[in-house]
């Protein structure tokens, strides 16, 4: 049983916010700033079967991407349609598609867009081929929807698949279910790649003083679903959703998601 409450903040640029509320041993309290932080990262970095981490995926999206960029799907047609044996061919065309992409900004004086894609290869289930490859991606709006459709083309400038362009939604957790959406089959998803330079989640330092074990355990049972109560102990940003969990060792914890509220922070009403 852990003999502190810590609350660890996961700072994802200006519009989204995770904290862990969860317990700790005393050891852990104890701990250099260096093994706080690397305890803060791992909760971050939890892995599934995949080797994934879905979580990290979801805040390093929202540290780097927003209302004015894309989700981009790129598929193949019957002419170029890809085997289960050409996997690395699908990451050489996406890679080659970057590469058009960039020489396209370069000769409009653009900057290079941010990305981060998954590819779901197709995959053989004994003699049958399940599903085609195509990649998800996420990319920065320096483009316009059609130039980005455009550039999926071939060395001889034929298009290669059907191409789905949309604005992100960052409403509501919506970042979040874009990400599930391109993780989804996780026997075809083997990794997920992404461009240099992508700002990473901000984790400072631990509050280990601000919860009691009384106070973690009230949230948990009445607070999960209470705008309110999350709003006024976080001010400027408003509650996505509060997620239960009961580790391994039987102890609570909860990951609150947010966003930053349209109307900032609340100012403190003070004396005139």
């Amino acid at each position: 049983m852990g003999h502190y409450v810590r609350e660890q903040k996961h700072i994802c640029g200006k519009a989204y916010l995770e904290v862990d509320v969860f317990e700790i041993t005393q050891a852990q309290h104890r701990a250099s700033a260096r093994k706080k932080r690397q305890l803060a990262t791992s909760l971050a970095q939890q892995k599934y079967n995949d080797k994934m981490a879905r979580r990290y995926f979801v805040q390093l999206a929202n540290s780097n991407f927003g209302g004015r960029d894309y989700a981009l799907t790129l598929t193949y047609d019957d002419e170029h349609k890809l085997g289960p044996e050409d996997d690395k061919r699908a990451d050489q065309d996406w890679s080659n598609f970057v590469t058009r992409v960039n020489r396209y900004c370069d000769k409009r004086g653009k900057p290079h867009p941010k990305w981060m894609v998954v590819t779901e290869y197709a995959a053989r289930d004994g003699e049958k081929v399940s599903g085609r490859t195509h990649h998800h991606a996420i990319v920065e709006g320096v483009l316009s929807r059609d130039e980005y459709e455009m550039l999926w083309r071939d060395r001889a400038g034929q298009k290669i698949g059907f191409v789905r362009c949309e604005r992100i939604d960052v409403d509501h957790g919506s970042m979040e279910g874009l990400v599930q959406y391109m993780t989804k089959n996780r026997r075809h998803v083997r990794r997920w790649r992404q461009s240099r330079g992508l700002q990473k989640p901000k984790t400072p330092r631990p509050n280990d003083s601000r919860w009691s074990r009384k106070k973690l355990d009230e949230a948990f049972r009445l607070r999960v679903d209470d705008r309110a109560f999350w709003e006024e102990k976080f001010p400027g940003w408003t509650l996505n959703e509060c997620v239960q969990e009961v580790t391994g060792a039987g102890t609570l914890h909860l990951i609150v998601k947010m966003r930053a509220r349209p109307g900032g922070a609340k100012k403190k009403r003070g004396k005139e």
